[in-house]
């Protein structure tokens, strides 16, 4: 009887991997048969760069040209932190003490302060090359993810600070287009001679939120299983 469990578990995944397999090489097969169009949206974009407040077109097109996409993204996080932060209050974790040389400590010493740096380097430079608040974002919680592993708590999840922390990027979103909407320049419609500093102001809380939420995610798994 084991044997030929053992059979039938095999052939199932071998099934699976076989349906697997088959898709992404479909999936792959339509990619490269896609022809290239050009629906004259890179030029619309170039054109008006300068009315956006930056110079970076990746940036333009989040936080200007379709802000109201990057808008819901931000509910979207705030949705998932909703969602996970239950099961991370409900099950305590098992902490695992690590002496003043460990390992993991001694490179969450070097590492973590210059991936701060970091971070606020793509933060800074979003607007005009590659970076932003995604990426800055994900280096925060790689930070955070360190530390965790280290037993360095820097974030508490039962406290309201630490929750209120994962919602202040759709906040400062939302006070934007706000404020913006109060001085009639109309619904996610940022004014030409401020809409960089603007920008800068939602990424720097986005960044928060976005790595409290990763970090969140990551401590969803981790609990209890130290």
């Amino acid at each position: 009887m084991k044997t030929s469990s053992l059979i039938s578990q095999r052939t199932m995944a071998a099934v699976i991997i076989s349906l697997v397999c088959v898709i992404a090489a479909l999936l792959l097969i339509a990619f490269i048969q896609q022809p290239v169009h050009d629906n004259g949206l890179r030029e619309v974009v170039f054109a008006n760069l300068d009315k956006t407040g930056v110079s970076n077109p990746v940036t333009a097109v989040l936080l200007n040209y379709r802000a109201f996409d990057t808008y819901l993204e931000f509910a979207v996080f705030l949705c998932v932190a909703v969602a996970v932060l239950p099961y991370v209050l409900d099950v305590p974790i098992q902490k695992q003490q690590l002496s003043a040389e460990s390992q993991v400590l001694a490179i969450a010493k070097i590492f973590v302060p210059l991936s701060i740096l970091m971070a606020g380097y793509l933060l800074w430079i979003g607007s005009t090359q590659p970076g932003g608040a995604f990426q800055a974002a994900s280096l925060l919680a790689g930070c955070l993810v360190l530390l965790s592993l280290a037993n360095v708590r820097i974030i508490d999840f039962s406290t309201a600070r630490s929750r209120f922390l994962l919602s202040v990027g759709l906040l400062a979103f939302m006070v934007v287009n706000i404020v913006v909407f109060s001085q009639n320049f109309g619904f996610i419609a940022l004014p030409q001679n401020i809409a960089g500093s603007l920008i800068l102001f939602i990424e720097f809380f986005a960044t928060f939120a976005v790595s409290a939420t990763l970090f969140l995610c990551f401590e969803s798994i981790h609990k209890g299983h130290l």
